[in-house]
């Protein structure tokens, strides 16, 4: 269940402090395979956000969802890596009823400016998007 893998991301990042949580979002953002320039297009961006940043995904034949994002900031690659490993592998069902506010247990949206909490919003949103197709 997807609340249940977004409280244990929080409960691991809770034991972080202070920059600790923004060096955690760093290193994740490092293992983000980049995504090809054909896959940076507008449709693909999320718009709002303070950096550039994009996804893309789909379901796979077993029903699940697979997303990929891709930032030139790290601070936003690495939220988004984080929010996508919670939904990969997650049924497209699950994932086209999550809201914005399921996330809020992970506590990053502290972390960031306004702008990238705006950014973060949009990136749930299309991930919830991209499921309801």
């Amino acid at each position: 269940m997807i609340k249940d893998k977004i409280q244990s991301a929080a409960d691991d990042i809770s034991l972080l402090e202070g920059t600790d949580k923004l060096t955690y979002l760093i290193d994740l953002a490092k293992q983000v395979e980049a995504l090809p320039d054909v896959a940076k297009t507008d449709t693909n961006k999320i718009h709002g956000c303070a950096s550039n940043l994009w996804i893309i995904g789909g379901c796979t034949e077993q029903g699940t969802m697979r997303y990929q994002p891709d930032a030139d900031a790290f601070i936003t690659k690495g939220t988004a890596k984080l929010v996508t490993d919670i939904v990969n592998d997650c049924p497209k069902q699950e994932v086209a009823e999550l809201t914005v506010d399921d996330f809020k247990p992970l506590g990053i949206r502290e972390l960031l400016t306004p702008q990238r909490q705006n950014g973060l919003g949009r990136l749930i949103e299309r991930i919830v998007a991209i499921a309801n197709v």
